[in-house]
């Protein structure tokens, strides 16, 4: 009897310690539970105070958080672009409007209530990051011409509404009526995107007479310079393409993929979709009419156009680039991943809530300020890509502007 008793007390004993022990984070179904034996559950004798150390229960573990909810992204939205070059009424030739007209343009967009959106935006909604409203612009002016930034960024900062300048670099500083690095530069501080218009502004179905090498060399040249040295002096990462007049061809396109534009436009109206072939999305010429004479501008707002044929599936944004490092100015160098570091002592007195650096191919990053040091640094969380970078810090004092650049190489 007293061999039954300890078996019925060890089994007990062994059953209330296993149940513990087993906790799951949800009830079980009922299906899934067998009730103890009833002479089991029968048994008076009280289970020691403190069990075995091997039949302790584990403390339990704490839920894990919740992944972020994925966005809601619309993928029936529809985009136009449009297309602007001076603004400066007739005495800017064919391709200009008065500003009064501009103006009066950007009003009638409000009152049709179309969201106007960034080129970001954009190309973040076809990445599938974000959603955009169902019907959005988007505002392009070329070439780089000065009344984009003197006439066009005053009226557009009064709707808020975001732009994209697209500046080819033969034009860039050149005097007269051309835009400055400078005034580039205060655009993009504004947040104005800075694409590409090609180096020489010519036709790229045919080669620059001047250009010593091949066409495809040429092509290649006005494609990668035109990009590399915008990315290089400004600090940002050029994303977008204008090709020049609107003419391109699968020669030219693919050029451009290789040359690492996620986007690029022609001046041929159309409703943008979410896969529209992503070199060759259509833009509404605001100075030209469609085939039955009605303004581009009338159409496009009123997304009565016509509707791109869906094309590749949206291009994703390449990661690899998304982080660099900084050396020693002009030092190359084989760590993949270095800190980007420098003093700014020698910059003087400056407000350290305005420092900011950026990177060539990237942009904005976020570095980290030390006032009492007055060093900034930034180490990236990815391995660099073969090649030349530059860093750009600026800050300011006061309404003053001061900035600071090097450049390094990493070369494996």
């Amino acid at each position: 009897m007293i061999r039954k008793s300890f078996f019925f007390f060890a089994v007990a004993a062994l059953a209330v310690a296993g149940c513990d022990k087993i906790k799951l984070p949800f009830p079980r179904k009922k299906a899934d539970v067998t009730p103890a034996p009833a002479p089991i559950a029968a048994v008076a004798t009280p289970a020691p105070a403190t069990p075995a150390p091997e039949l302790a229960a584990p403390k339990p573990k704490e839920n894990a958080p919740e992944p972020p909810a994925r966005p809601v992204i619309d993928p029936h939205a529809q985009v136009v672009v449009l297309c602007y070059h001076r603004l400066e009424g007739k005495a800017g030739g064919p391709l200009s409007i008065d500003p009064e007209l501009f103006e009066k343009q950007m009003q009638e967009i409000q009152d049709a209530g179309v969201a106007v959106i960034s080129m970001q935006d954009f190309l973040a909604w076809r990445r599938g990051e974000k959603s955009i409203p169902p019907k959005s612009v988007i505002i392009s002016i070329d070439d780089g011409y000065v009344s984009g930034y003197e006439v066009a960024w005053p009226i557009l900062k009064k709707f808020g509404y975001p732009f994209t300048l697209f500046v080819y670099l033969n034009y860039i500083n050149t005097g007269g009526k051309a835009i400055t690095w400078d005034q580039l530069a205060e655009l993009r501080d504004a947040g104005v995107e800075i694409g590409s218009h090609t180096v020489s502004h010519h036709d790229l179905r045919q080669k620059l007479t001047k250009f010593k090498g091949t066409y495809d060399e040429w092509l290649k040249d006005e494609l990668e310079r035109s990009k590399g040295t915008i990315e290089d002096r400004l600090g940002i990462r050029c994303a977008t393409l204008a090709y020049v007049g609107g003419t391109t061809n699968a020669k030219i396109q693919e050029a451009a993929r290789v040359a690492g534009y996620e986007a690029a436009f022609t001046v041929y109206g159309q409703r943008l979709g979410m896969t529209t072939d992503a070199m060759t999305l259509g833009r509404y010429d605001v100075k030209s009419k469609d085939a039955q004479g009605r303004d581009a501008f009338a159409v496009a707002i009123s997304f009565q156009g016509m509707m791109a044929p869906s094309g590749e599936p949206a291009m994703a944004q390449d990661a690899a680039v998304s982080m660099v490092t900084q050396p020693m100015n002009n030092e190359v160098i084989g760590n993949a991943r270095p800190e980007l570091k420098t003093n700014l002592s020698t910059m003087g007195a400056f407000d350290a809530g305005t420092v900011e650096m950026r990177v060539s191919g990237v942009g904005l990053v976020p570095a980290k300020f030390d006032e009492e040091s007055k060093t900034i640094s930034f180490t990236p969380t990815m391995p660099l890509k073969p090649g030349g970078y530059t860093v750009i810090v600026t800050a300011k004092s006061g309404a003053r502007k001061m900035e600071t650049r090097w450049s390094f190489t990493y070369a494996p």
